[in-house]
């Protein structure tokens, strides 16, 4: 075997997905909670931390989880778990409703309100007997381990302290490897007593006492809060104390109703809305240890390929749901991203930090430095981010760093992988080369307004690159004259698409009409028995790929934004992962196969379904987004 058929076939696929449980989670910039199950146990909780290039994680056993609820009545205990119907409050903050010895309504809330480095869960208890109850509620936990997370978990070998801190009324959870590395501090309002049992390896047990007459409504709130070490994240608790339980939620709930969007169609918010926070909070987050602003693919370890940069992940698919979340942040995400991540644009993965974490070029990842930065003028009008020194630099960086993959007998640019990481089988993508000819068309912009100066013209290399475009990279197919997804140059080519990096997006970015002959045959061949990775005939027809057989709910976001039928429909029925979007999902059930707690993806998937469907005295926001 030669060593290109070799790399052909070294695919890091994931792990298909068969066991499905209901879960919940939420989160903020600081702390993710990405697993909340059904009796309100939460399994663990996890922080960015730049020195550590990925997540900590605090997390308990499979049978014993970091935190659950629990309550006794009359002094008798009604049940490890409560019995809970769960939803989300704005679509985001997690809340049920359950029964505790058929006397005693138990509602539950979960919310960590944006710029704190803490959060909220409470229970209301209200009393429907005809007598007095006295309620015991509280939370108990065993902090079982202690994690770094970069794709896996490993478990960080140091000091696991578990102490009563008098001063602050806070059980700290305190993680050392000779110094600190991160600490979570638990406070009860009421004032309750905390145990610190030895029964198992670092488990605790907190509660609050409570007399509820007939009818009476009364709280039990547990403060979370995470800093450095353990005097930090006392006095953080202190400062969420002082702040106040309604008054956080009133603040997370102000939040996110700031960021509410109506759509023509009222049935898709709910998803919109959850992709939407998701992709905010869980592909973007602050480090604990620098609080700067860090994207990632997804802060969920149930990602397969977690905590780490992909230029694709956060500059093509998370960026454009993030403009529609909070602009502020995008201008700090891509001057972070311009100063982090430079140096090794356009390969395959990084460490959050900027340092190489997978090798392997990929043209897209590198055409999407320029597009991200497009999309953020369009989008806002702000047009200051070019008078940064680091933006003006980045740009010639990133040029140069094309021209080392230019083949002057095409015109086109070589790429070694693909846009779903996969060694191609010819070296010129058409999709790939055609964000780049686009990219090239930004910076002839830049140079005709002279806001941009570089030696080399690229009005004409955009116009050249085109031109190479059409002539080596569209073909005969079965619908007719059709892009072909790669060609070697020298008159081989592969007919195929790959829903993360589709040739259903040549017109969403501006490259061509949506009226092109050959782009619509090259949608048809897609959506047709002739591609061999299109489902059809099946309750969720769309698009897999060679790189995870099964249909992507990216291809659907694809969908919608080339204005084809099936987009919206499979959105709104499919419920991949708890609501969540993932890598690709069953053909019959819509239920997650493959890459669960897809954050990056949800920005995609958010921002198309507001492309599509959002309503008419909405559509200003967007004007010029899309290509012109």
């Amino acid at each position: 075997m030669t060593d290109k058929k070799q790399a052909e076939q070294i695919l890091t696929t994931p792990p298909p997905i068969h066991a499905h449980h209901h879960f919940t989670l939420t989160g903020n910039e600081y702390i993710s909670l990405p697993e909340i199950n059904a009796g309100g146990e939460v399994d663990a909780l996890n922080i960015l931390h730049m020195g550590a290039r990925g997540l900590l994680e605090f997390r308990g056993e499979e049978e014993r989880p970091l935190l659950q609820p629990f309550i006794e009545i009359n002094g008798e205990d009604a049940g490890e778990k409560i019995a809970a119907a769960w939803s989300y409050n704005l679509d985001w903050l997690p809340c049920f409703k359950g029964t505790a010895a058929n006397s005693v309504l138990v509602q539950g809330e979960i919310y960590f309100p944006p710029g704190h480095c803490g959060g909220c869960y409470r229970l209301t208890l209200t009393n429907r007997s005809s007598a007095p109850v006295a309620v015991r509620a509280g939370w108990q936990g065993l902090w079982s381990k202690f994690n770094h997370v970069i794709f896996n978990r490993r478990e960080v070998k140091g000091e696991r302290c578990l102490n009563y801190d008098d001063w602050t009324k806070s059980l700290i959870l305190e993680a050392r490897s000779g110094l600190p590395l991160a600490a979570l501090a638990l406070s009860l309002e009421p004032e309750g007593a905390w145990q610190i049992e030895h029964a198992g390896p670092g488990s605790f047990r907190g509660a609050v006492n409570l007399e509820l007459a007939p009818g009476e409504t009364a709280a039990a709130t547990l403060y979370l809060a995470v800093n450095l070490e353990a005097d930090g994240a006392g006095t953080t608790a202190v400062d969420l104390r002082r702040r106040g339980a309604a008054a956080l939620l009133q603040e997370a709930e102000q939040w996110l109703r700031r960021r509410r969007y109506e759509l023509a169609d009222p049935a898709l918010e709910p998803v919109f809305h959850r992709n939407l926070y998701f992709n905010y909070f869980y592909a973007l987050g602050r480090a604990l240890d620098t609080g700067s602003l860090v994207p990632v693919t997804s802060r969920s370890p149930r990602y397969y390929v977690s905590a780490a940069f992909w230029s694709r992940d956060t500059l093509l698919w998370s960026f454009p749901g993030l403009l529609l979340t909070d602009r502020e942040s995008c201008r700090e995400l891509l001057l972070a991203v311009y100063t982090r991540h430079l140096d090794r644009a356009g390969e395959h993965a990084h460490y959050i930090d900027g340092v190489l974490l997978y090798p392997g070029f990929e043209l897209d990842q590198l055409a999407a430095y320029f597009l991200a930065l497009e999309r953020y003028e369009k989008f806002t009008g702000d047009r200051s981010l070019l008078d940064e020194e680091t933006i003006i630099r980045g740009l010639a960086l990133l040029a140069e760093k094309a021209e080392k993959h230019y083949d002057p007998h095409t015109g086109l640019y070589g790429t070694f992988l693909d846009p779903s990481d996969d060694p191609v089988l010819y070296p010129y993508l058409i999709y790939d080369n055609a964000l780049l000819q686009r990219g090239f068309a930004y910076l002839a912009r830049l140079q005709a307004e002279e806001r941009w100066e570089h030696a080399a013209d690229f009005s004409l290399k955009a116009e050249k690159l085109l031109q190479a475009i059409y002539r080596h990279g569209t073909v005969k197919g079965p619908q007719g004259i059709m892009f072909a997804w790669a060609v070697d140059g020298h008159g081989k080519f592969q007919l195929y698409d790959n829903p993360p990096g589709s040739l259903q997006l040549l017109a969403y970015y501006g490259f061509c009409s949506p009226d092109d002959l050959v782009f619509k045959n090259t949608v048809a061949w897609i959506r047709s028995a002739n591609n061999p990775y299109y489902h059809q005939g099946c309750a969720f027809e769309e698009s897999g790929s060679r790189h995870c057989g099964n249909p992507w709910p990216l291809a659907a976001a694809n969908d919608l934004l080339t204005y084809n039928t099936g987009g919206s429909e499979f959105i709104k029925n499919a419920p991949m992962d708890n609501g969540f979007c993932c890598e690709t999902v069953d053909p019959d059930t819509g239920l997650v196969s493959t890459g669960a707690a897809f954050a990056s993806a949800a920005g995609f998937l958010a921002h198309a379904l507001w492309f599509k469907g959002r309503k008419n005295d909405q559509a200003e926001k967007m004007d010029g987004i899309a290509g012109e």
